[in-house]
């Protein structure tokens, strides 16, 4: 989990943070496949504002809480109905439910949320109205592992009324939790509702089918997309983590990025990016590269290795990729080096903003930055 945070801050300090400060931010809900508990799940807020204001939460359109922020006074909201945001139940997929947060503020403030299970933990950042959209590009991590733990998982969250939405460009071989097949997936939400696209990793069609999937809604929704929980680096059934963020728009995106190595070594395959394509025939370039390392058409994916990140000096790492169109770009990234604990078990998962970024590039404060609280072999923290 740390290492999330520690991203998150450098991040920060030389390109945007990759979450929005605004009036209004959501949170799309997340499937469990693990059969662990959710143990924890938290919102976080912070401002700059000196004067302090409210920050109303909401949960199928009903205030479930209110806080009071202001500079240098953040401020945590337990969610004590993990199900409001988690679910571990079947019925919940593929079709519209309650679930997902809602956060209103009277004045322009950050939110995160953190949760975690035993022994798992991962942030969502919410990009605010920025992360409201109508055409995405689901984004997950490739399932190298084949174990029942382990998925691939896209939610969709409605901020309007009578929502219709479209989710195609997958593989169709893909086995949904519900064993029915599909080419394409269309459903109508109102405002709060939710609608959850869950696929086991135990099938090999799954590993990277719903890479790439284009989404297509006629009002503004909001998606997380990621892993619940994924492994990446190796086929292994001891070790896996959380992967999950919260994706953007297509027309916020860009074609020029930075990323920072995370803490896991240069030799651990922990330490890659996962680039989605938007438009057909997009190069793909890394660091000083004059020809492309891959060329890609839309809703697919190009994979870089270890070897990508550059040397700086002082061992520190760090990675620059251009693309000649507006592609996604997402980091995989590990927690350690591997001295006394496995990397594998250790993943994070970081939706990277682009230079050209429409998100702040000053920062006054973000709330308890090293806090998320976990359980992890009798060990709370």
């Amino acid at each position: 989990m740390k290492r999330k945070l520690l991203i998150f801050i450098i991040t920060c300090i030389y390109i945007c943070i990759s979450g929005q400060l605004d009036r209004e931010h959501w949170f799309a809900p997340m499937f469990n496949r693990t059969n662990l508990e959710n143990n924890y799940q938290s919102l976080y807020f912070s401002t700059g504002e000196t004067a302090p204001f409210k920050v109303d939460i909401f949960h199928d359109n009903q205030i479930i809480g209110t806080v009071m922020i202001s500079r240098n006074n953040p401020a945590k909201f337990d969610i004590l109905n993990s199900e409001t945001i988690i679910s571990r139940q079947n019925n919940d997929l593929f079709r519209p439910v309650a679930m997902g947060l809602y956060a209103k503020g009277e004045k322009p403030f950050f939110a995160t949320l953190r949760f975690s299970i035993y022994n798992h933990a991962e942030i969502q950042t919410s990009k605010g109205k920025a992360g409201a959209g109508k055409e995405f590009r689901a984004v997950v991590a490739p399932i190298v592992a084949r174990n029942h733990i382990l998925n691939f998982m896209n939610s969709i969250m409605a901020t309007e009324d009578n929502t219709n939405v479209t989710i195609k460009g997958f593989d169709p071989n893909i086995v949904f939790a519900d064993n029915i097949s599909r080419t394409e997936i269309n459903f109508t939400l109102n405002r709060g509702q939710s609608y959850i696209v869950e696929g086991s990793g135990l099938y090999d069609s799954n590993a990277k089918g719903y890479i790439g999937a284009k989404i297509t809604a006629d009002k503004p929704v909001v998606i997380a997309n990621g892993n619940f929980n994924g492994q990446y680096a190796a086929d292994t059934d001891l070790a896996s983590d959380i992967l999950m963020d919260q994706g953007v728009p297509e027309d916020k995106l860009g074609q020029e990025f930075i990323l920072v190595r995370g803490n896991g070594s240069i030799t651990s395959n922990m330490e890659k990016a996962l680039i989605v394509a938007t438009q057909d025939n997009t190069k793909v370039y890394l660091n000083d590269q004059i020809s492309p390392s891959a060329t890609l058409n839309a809703g697919q994916f190009y994979l870089t290795d270890n070897s990508a990140y550059k040397n700086q000096g002082g061992g520190h790492y760090s990675m620059f990729i251009r693309t000649d169109k507006n592609s996604y770009v997402y980091q995989l990234l590990g927690g350690t080096d591997g001295n006394g604990t496995s990397p594998l078990a250790t993943g994070g998962f970081n939706f990277i903003p682009p230079l050209s970024c429409y998100l702040p590039r000053k920062i006054v404060e973000i709330g308890r930055i090293s806090e998320n609280e976990y359980s992890s072999n009798n060990a709370q923290s």
